[in-house]
């Protein structure tokens, strides 16, 4: 709207310089015309003033002239006259010239003028043409510029989404992470607790065993000292021959040490 406001102010002024320039090109010519026709008027009215003084002047002189000079006088008189005759027709025809040379020249400015509005309306369509493409090029790069942002913001928001899904994978993977680490911990500890049970189990066993066998060795010392005693409390009877492996026995007997 401004541009327009612009171009209207700017033709305004352009058609207004013109016309002023128009008459003042118009008036000058006019002058010149004028100033040469007054001149040229000027120069044979001073002629025909100064022709017709002496003609008075000799019309005035004493008769002394024979008849013959004064018709050469009258003759000269009427040529005088036809003279100015012919310069005031001569004038007239000056001043028709000029009329029409005016005439030819307004013609001729009317359509330098009309040649300048053309082309100062042609210069108007190629600013208004400049104008329209300026403005549809710009109209495309902001519905560019919007079809962009829109597409900027779709994938934005795409990639926000890709992303929330990522880190809400990430963190389900992270949760299966921790639930299945948190389920071998359990199993190792409960594997640890089992051979850690089946260890003691088996020590304890072992344990127990060692126990039976010892009292089992206790018991079969027990009877052999009885044994031994009830034979050496027998009066009379020569004992038998010891065995070598008896004999040890009894050497380490506790009652021997």
């Amino acid at each position: 709207e401004e541009e327009q406001q612009l171009l209207k102010l700017e033709n305004e002024e352009l058609q207004r310089k013109k016309w002023q320039r128009q008459k003042e090109c118009r008036e000058m010519l006019l002058s010149a015309a004028r100033d040469r026709v007054n001149r040229l008027y000027e120069e044979k009215q001073g002629e025909l003033a100064l022709e017709m003084k002496l003609l008075e002047k000799s019309l005035k002189e004493p008769q002394k002239d024979t008849e013959e000079k004064i018709k050469r006088k009258q003759e000269l008189l009427k040529e005088q006259q036809m003279y100015l005759a012919h310069l005031a027709q001569q004038l007239e025809e000056e001043k028709q010239q000029q009329r029409e040379v005016d005439k030819l020249l307004d013609e001729e400015m009317a359509k330098v003028w009309a040649k300048k509005a053309e082309q100062l309306r042609l210069e108007k369509e190629a600013r208004k043409k400049l104008l329209k493409d300026v403005l549809n090029t710009r109209q495309e790069q902001m519905e560019e510029k919007l079809q962009r942002n829109a597409k900027e913001r779709e994938e934005v928001a795409q990639e926000r989404k890709l992303l929330a899904e990522a880190v809400a994978e990430l963190e389900h993977l992270k949760k299966e992470k921790y639930a299945r680490k948190l389920k071998e911990t359990k199993e190792y500890q409960e594997l640890l607790r089992a051979q850690i049970a089946s260890q003691q189990q088996a020590r304890d066993a072992e344990e127990e065993e060692r126990q039976q066998d010892y009292e089992l060795g206790l018991a079969a010392e027990r009877a052999y000292q009885e044994k031994l005693r009830d034979i050496l409390s027998r009066p009379g009877e020569k004992p038998a021959k010891t065995h070598p492996l008896r004999r040890k026995l009894m050497s380490s007997s506790p009652e021997h040490h």
